[in-house]
C-alpha cells in the first residue's frame, strides 16, 4: 500500500500569506503608535524630573533660578543641563527620545546628540527677560559671551500657569522661546510627539501643550514653533503685566500678556 503525503496547496499558502499581510497592516501602526506614546511619556517624565531639580536648586540658592552662561569655552558647562547634574545625577534625561538630531557637542556626548529640553527664556526672544531669566547681559569673565541671571521665585505672578521648561528644537544654546529654530527642519517632521510637547511649570507640575508651525514675519521669522492655542503663549510670561527689560524690539513697551496676544494675531500658520 502506497502512502500519500498531503501538503499545502498553492491557494492555501496564498490565503495564509494574505492573512499575515492583513494582520501586519493592522498591527504595525498600532505598534508605531504605542512606541510614540512611550516616547512621549518618557519625555514628560524627563520634564517632571527637571522641574524637581530646578526647585531643589532654587531651594539651595535663595529661591533663585540658576544663571545661564553662553560661552564657547564652557561648552555646555554654563547651562542648565550641566548645572543641574548634582540634582538629577543622570545625563540621559536631558535627551528627548523623540529627538533624533545629532551634530551637537561631541565633547559632552560622543554621539553628538542634541539636548531635547530647555528652560523658558520668554516669549518670542531669548534676549528680552520675560521668562525665567533677566535680560541678557555681558559675561564678566575675560573672553566670555553672555549670561542670563535667573529670577527669584517671588517674581512669578502665576507659577502654576507659567512654563519652566519644555521640549525644544533649539541648539545651541538650548532655549525655549519663539524665534527661528530650523535645525530639525521646517516641515511637519520638525514637530515631535505628534505636536503634543511636554512642559513643566514653575510650580513643578507637568503636562503637554499642542504646538504647531508658524511664520512670524512681524519679527522677521519665516519659521517658528508655537502653541496652537494663542492663549498658551501667555504661559511664557513670568508676569503677564510685566514689560520686557530690553527697551526695543517687537511689542515693546506693551506688557507681556498684550505682546502674547499680538503674536497670536500676527503669526501665520504653515500648511
Amino acid at each position: 500500500m502506497m502512502r500519500t503525503h498531503k501538503g499545502f496547496t498553492l491557494i492555501e499558502l496564498l490565503v495564509v500569506i494574505a492573512i499575515i499581510a492583513i494582520l501586519a497592516a493592522i498591527l504595525f501602526p498600532v505598534f508605531a503608535q504605542a512606541k510614540a506614546a512611550a516616547k512621549k511619556t518618557a519625555a514628560l517624565s524627563n520634564c517632571k524630573q527637571f522641574g524637581v531639580a530646578f526647585i531643589m536648586y532654587n531651594g539651595d540658592y535663595d529661591d533663585t533660578f540658576l544663571t545661564q552662561n553662553n560661552s564657547d569655552d564652557l561648552n555646555d558647562k554654563g547651562e542648565f543641563q550641566y548645572l543641574l547634574q548634582p540634582y538629577i545625577k543622570n545625563r540621559e534625561i536631558v535627551y528627548d527620545p523623540a529627538r533624533t538630531r545629532t551634530g551637537c557637542d561631541t565633547s559632552i556626548d560622543p554621539k553628538g546628540r542634541c539636548v531635547g529640553f530647555a528652560p523658558n527664556f520668554g516669549i518670542y526672544s531669548y534676549q528680552n527677560g520675560t521668562g525665567l531669566f533677566h535680560q541678557r547681559e555681558a559675561d564678566p569673565r575675560p573672553g566670555g559671551d553672555s549670561i542670563w541671571r535667573g529670577r527669584n521665585m517671588s517674581e512669578f505672578a502665576h507659577p502654576s500657569d507659567t512654563v519652566m521648561l519644555g521640549a525644544t528644537n533649539d541648539t545651541n544654546m538650548y532655549t525655549l522661546a519663539f524665534y527661528f529654530q530650523t535645525g530639525d527642519g521646517t516641515g511637519a517632521g520638525a514637530l515631535r510627539h505628534g505636536g503634543q510637547y511636554p512642559f513643566t511649570y514653575v510650580d513643578g507640575h507637568a503636562r503637554t501643550i499642542k504646538m504647531e508651525r508658524y511664520s512670524f514675519f512681524a519679527d522677521g521669522d519665516a519659521f517658528d514653533i508655537m502653541p496652537a492655542n494663542g492663549n498658551d503663549i501667555k504661559k511664557y510670561c513670568y508676569d503677564v503685566d510685566a514689560v520686557q527689560e530690553r527697551t526695543s524690539g517687537y511689542g515693546y513697551p506693551n506688557p507681556c500678556g498684550v505682546v502674547a496676544n499680538m503674536i497670536a494675531q500676527n503669526r501665520v500658520k504653515l500648511p
